[in-house]
């Protein structure tokens, strides 16, 4: 493939997820509805791609599962009022000191710090941990929509996608997203969005290049590694300064003026540690 640059690449993608005819609220409603605003509902979107990402070695695309709309009716809005409807959300808030781009465990810190443990354990990477690491990944959604559910009261609480879309999806733009970016490495937040990466590459014939992490969602960090943690510095009297200091660094170059990075740290530096085994066997499986 003819080596790309990120406004053809992102100009492709546009054309190309704005061209699926997939509509999931003609599919979906009752236990799993869309999620809408006032009757009007958003398309899909395009990935994040970094200013730096075709530059980058290795290449790293990260999926994390869906946004969760239910309660941001304005945003949605919002979306539908800019000329593209929401294609390139991703990149309103990019050239803000902090990017935003409404992935939640990306901005928050916790898919950042995964990025550059990938990176940084890749041999021959080109990665340092003075780089900015917004520019050198490409980050978006497995499943393009969001779904809610109905509570006993009549509110609205954010679901997990269905799983029968999964698929539908891949089809549809991961597949794409993929086969234009060519990545080097992809990694998978979660099972079902990571199995759904591996079956798409298999019926492709493409080599199994997914890493899968566990969700860093916040119930998941608390229920184990947060608890974990938490009993070997007050059983063994573990010292997580050295941990946190090591995480922190490689991030020294990316903006955190909210300090939520620093938050992310502080908070899961376990989950973390153990990101950072699982992820240095698992490049070595893909070397």
């Amino acid at each position: 493939m003819t080596q790309l640059d990120r406004e053809t690449a992102i100009a492709a993608l546009a054309d190309h997820h704005s061209s699926q005819a997939y509509r999931p609220q003609d599919q979906y409603w009752n236990d799993r509805n869309v999620v809408n605003a006032d009757g009007q509902y958003l398309g899909p979107y395009i990935p994040y791609i970094g200013k730096l990402y075709f530059q980058s070695k290795p290449r790293v695309i990260i999926y994390a599962i869906a946004q969760n709309l239910s309660g941001a009716t304005d945003l949605i809005k919002a979306w539908l009022k800019t000329p593209d409807k929401g294609l390139l959300r991703h990149y309103y808030e990019e050239d803000q000191a902090i990017p935003c781009i409404h992935i939640n465990p990306y901005d928050d810190g916790h898919l950042k710090v995964i990025a550059a443990l990938t990176l940084s354990l890749n041999p021959g990477t080109s990665f340092k941990p003075t780089d900015t690491i917004d520019d050198l990944v490409s980050v978006t959604n497995f499943v393009k929509f969001s779904f809610y559910h109905e509570s006993k009261d009549g509110s609205r609480k954010d679901a997990n996608p269905p799983q029968g879309i999964y698929d539908t999806m891949w089809k549809c733009y991961s597949g794409y997203e993929i086969e234009l970016l060519q990545p080097d490495i992809i990694v998978g937040a979660g099972n079902d969005v990571a199995a759904a990466l591996v079956r798409g590459l298999t019926q492709n014939g493409k080599p199994n290049i997914v890493i899968k992490v566990p969700f860093p969602g916040r119930l998941n960090l608390n229920a184990r590694w947060l608890h974990k943690g938490n009993q070997l510095v007050e059983i063994e009297n573990y010292d997580p300064q050295p941990v946190k200091a090591e995480i922190g660094d490689l991030l020294e170059g990316t903006p955190d003026r909210e300090g939520k990075i620093h938050k992310a740290i502080e908070m899961d530096w376990y989950y973390f540690s153990e990101m950072k085994r699982h992820l240095r066997d698992e490049i070595h499986r893909l070397a």
